[in-house]
């Protein structure tokens, strides 16, 4: 009684019923769940799918019980039509499921079309099954798993309206597949694969051999299949994310290869000694496969990714290696990371200013958060019923390009850092073992990352510090180049007096540029610093006066109108502090734009007034305009921390407002300082930025000595007039002539119309750098040498300087350093040559 109870296809059919089971179950719990998610119109049909398929299941699972050979002939009867009927029912609501994702894409004419031929079909087939003689007119039973079904004249007939139902379903996957977005392109893949698995088992064996041949020896594996359509269709309707194809057949290729490798030696040695005692096979097959597997999984691991990618190593296996990577240098991994992934190396960044980013961080929660753009949009485009915030984030995904969001958090289990990719350069989704890989390296790597940035702001700090403070310096060295020609002609003591003063307003202002550099980098609390109610005309005309301009004609370009004043709750020093790095950031094309100049006026409104800082330069291209913001970024300057900007939205937010940035390219540059009204930070209506035409104007440019030697002509090309300056005094007491350039493209223009002999050249410089300008120069009058005159200390600009230019001298320079290099290059070129 027990042996053919347990008939081996019994026992898979009862199996894969059970898993049909659980499936629906577990489909129903996701529907729950997912508050809505998955429309009803689908969802439902696809629930009737997959009780249809259970009852086809267990209907074949009959023929191979016992209860095949207790039941009666027209109970077995009953039972070939009752399985004839679920799937039927399983071709028809498959294809129901099918019908509603192409509703709103098909034409009407064929939506009518359809409709008339299901309802037919499924009247037929209920018809021809209602009881015997069309479809089966009688089973004749063997033994438990062996008989034969008397097919009736109908039974081909109604084969083909199967046939039918499921070449309909077929087409209308087609049709969703080549009208649907990337994500749902993918869920019609998964059907696709699945239906092309049910449809050609079903012809095969249900259709042209028991037609043919009168074989049913196999009729109950189209069931048992039906599991794959049933599966991947509802897997592609609960599920937003897929594994590639690719990784898919690399998975199955590794276990496949690992398992032959160790059955097929098991099996040669257990045949090659005749060795069949069970009890000594398993154990012996269990000790070799736990002793063996893992050596022999990595190297079918490796075969298998040469196979499918063409690499020893698969992209997960690449990206899961990278921890290592991080310890080396976060910038490298990021690197490697984009190129793993086929993306751009600027399209995956790390953003520092979580704050910034609050459509982003209310929807992270730990690491296993993910925000994919194709799930966003699907949600928002097909459902009615969608939270204005995550309609908010759709859009500003889409403005901003950005395909999948990660977050990473510190030792505090804070959120530290964001890492933003775009759209793949191939335009595919990012996959389900890529985003598992991205968030396995960054949770091993998070520490690396961490104290990266901290790194990262310290060398910033140098790096800053180093520019910065060459200017005042030269400043300084200047004065008392000056101090020195003075006392040598007793110039009156006034004279005297005021060059002393000119070196304290420099030193002052060297000590105020490492104040605002270190508070850039200072990661404390802004929110603890004591605020109080004050003028906010009061507060800029205290900032203006305690910035330490470099002179006086670029105080004079600053003009302050506020007709409107306001009280606001801030911080003195904080406050400064921002002034400080707009009023930097504006004046630093002063030297490139002469007719530039910056604005302060207030806006009052009725829950915001407005601080607004308006600077007349080069102005801000609108793709960058929302990275100013971000921690290490600069635009078109060196040298910076890049965090200054970054710094003053922190201490707005602290005052409880805001900063925005408002540019047009070659026009002007606004920054909005918001403060709240009475505490109030309702947001108020952006105030209309007006555009004004600014030209550029060369600044004047010519020989500045009248004793100078005019035999030998020197191009001083820097965009800082204090450096300018200073070089032109040093070029004068040695006693040669001095043109002047602000930037590298109005030095190719006076060395097209004038003689030049020899260049010293600034490498960071707006409009066009040191390094353009010298390749053209070379170029074009590859006799003039040229100096790079910077402070450039990085080995890849001293080696690029080196493979360009002439020479290096560091700024300030000193006169016999200058002496110097204009007698080598004398004694090299004669004059006259």
């Amino acid at each position: 009684m027990f042996e053919p109870f347990v008939h081996p296809i019994l026992l898979l059919l009862l199996g894969v019923a059970s898993l049909v089971l659980g499936w629906t179950v577990y489909f129903v719990y996701s529907l729950r769940i997912s508050g809505g998610t998955f429309e009803r119109k689908i969802s439902i049909p696809y629930l009737f799918y997959s009780l249809s398929v259970f009852a086809w299941i267990l209907s074949n699972a009959f023929f191979y019980s016992p209860l095949l050979l207790q039941a009666d002939n027209d109970a077995v009867v009953f039972m070939a039509l009752f399985a004839n009927l679920a799937s039927s029912s399983a071709f028809a609501f498959a294809y129901l499921v099918t019908r509603q994702l192409v509703t709103d894409i098909d034409s009407t004419l064929s939506r009518y079309l359809q409709n008339a031929l299901f309802i037919v079909l499924i009247s037929a087939a209920i018809y021809w099954n209602h009881r015997a003689g069309s479809t089966v007119e009688g089973v004749s039973v063997y033994a438990i798993g062996r008989f034969n079904i008397q097919l009736g004249e109908q039974a081909a007939t109604f084969f083909l309206s199967a046939m039918a139902l499921i070449v309909l379903s077929f087409r209308n996957i087609l049709l969703y597949s080549r009208h649907a977005r990337p994500l749902q392109h993918i869920k019609s893949l998964y059907m696709l694969f699945g239906i092309s698995v049910f449809m050609v088992s079903t012809i095969v064996i249900h259709a042209f051999i028991p037609l043919i041949w009168k074989n049913f020896t196999l009729s109950w594996l189209p069931p048992a299949l039906a599991v794959t359509e049933m599966l991947l269709m509802g897997y592609a309707l609960v599920t937003s994310r897929f594994y590639s194809n690719r990784h898919i057949l690399f998975s199955l290729l590794s276990v496949l290869l690992a398992c032959i490798t160790v059955a097929l030696p098991l099996v040669l040695l257990i045949n090659s000694i005749s060795l069949y005692d069970a009890a000594i096979i398993v154990p012996l097959s269990c000790l070799v496969t736990g002793l063996a597997w893992r050596v022999i999984f990595r190297t079918t691991t490796h075969l298998a990714s040469q196979l499918v990618y063409g690499q020893a190593l698969s992209p997960t296996q690449k990206l899961n290696a990278l921890t290592r990577e991080f310890q080396k240098s976060t910038h490298s991994a990021i690197s490697q990371i984009a190129q793993t992934l086929d993306i751009d190396q600027h399209d995956l960044q790390l953003v520092y200013n979580l704050q910034d980013e609050k459509a982003y961080t209310s929807q992270l929660y730990n690491q296993n958060s993910v925000i994919i753009f194709e799930e966003i949009e699907e949600q928002v485009l097909t459902h009615s019923s969608v939270s204005s915030l995550l309609k908010q984030l759709h859009v500003k995904m889409k403005r901003e390009g950005v395909a999948l969001v990660l977050p990473i958090f510190d030792h505090e289990d804070q959120m530290s850092h964001l890492l933003i990719a775009r759209q793949k350069c191939s335009g595919h989704l990012y996959f389900c073992e890529e985003i598992h890989a991205l968030q396995y390296v960054l949770k091993k790597a998070q520490g690396y990352i961490n104290a990266d940035k901290k790194v990262h702001q310290a060398q910033a700090l140098a790096n800053s510090i180093a520019h910065e403070m060459r200017n005042p310096l030269a400043q300084v060295q200047l004065q008392f180049e000056q101090l020195d020609t003075k006392l040598q002609i007793s110039a009156p003591k006034i004279e005297l007096e005021q060059e002393l003063i000119k070196g304290k307003v420099a030193i002052e202002r060297g000590r105020q540029l490492i104040d605002i550099i270190l508070r850039e980098v200072n990661d404390a609390s802004l929110e603890q610093e004591p605020a109080v109610q004050t003028s906010i005309k009061q507060a800029i005309e205290q900032a203006v006066e305690r910035y330490a301009f470099e002179s006086d004609e670029m105080r004079q370009r600053l003009h302050i109108s506020i007709e409107q004043d306001f009280h606001a709750k801030i911080n003195d020093t904080l406050f400064n502090f921002v002034i400080f790095n707009l009023l930097r950031n504006a004046s630093y094309y002063f030297d490139s734009y002469p007719q530039s100049h910056i604005d302060i006026r207030t806006i009052v409104g009725k829950y915001e007034h407005f601080l607004v800082v308006r600077d007349t330069g080069p102005g801000i291209p609108k793709s960058l305009q929302a990275r100013i913001f971000d921690d290490f970024y600069s635009h078109n300057k060196s040298g910076g921390s890049g965090l200054g900007l970054g710094y003053c939205r922190r201490v707005m937010k602290a005052f409880g407002g805001s900063i925005q940035c408002y540019s047009k390219l070659g026009k002007f540059t606004e920054f909005h300082l918001s403060f709240p009204v009475d505490s109030l930070v309702s947001p108020a209506n952006s105030p209309v930025i007006t555009e004004e035409n600014t030209a550029f104007v060369p600044i004047n440019i010519g020989k500045q000595n009248d004793n100078a030697d005019n035999e030998y002509t020197i191009l001083v090309v820097d965009d800082k007039e204090v450096q300018r300056q200073l070089v032109k005094l040093l070029l004068n007491q040695l006693g040669y002539d001095a043109i002047l350039a602000n930037n590298g493209q109005v030095a190719l223009e006076i060395i097209q119309s004038n003689r030049v002999d020899l260049v010293f050249m600034d490498i960071q410089m707006p409009v066009m750098n040191g390094f353009e300008a010298a390749s053209i120069i070379k170029q074009t009058f590859p006799q003039i040498p040229v100096y790079a005159l910077s402070g450039e200390s990085g080995q890849r600009e001293l080696d690029k300087i080196r493979q360009i230019m002439d020479g290096h001298l560091t700024k300030p320079t000193s006169k016999e350093a200058l002496l110097a290099t204009i007698q080598g290059e004398k004694q090299k070129t004669p004059i006259g040559a």
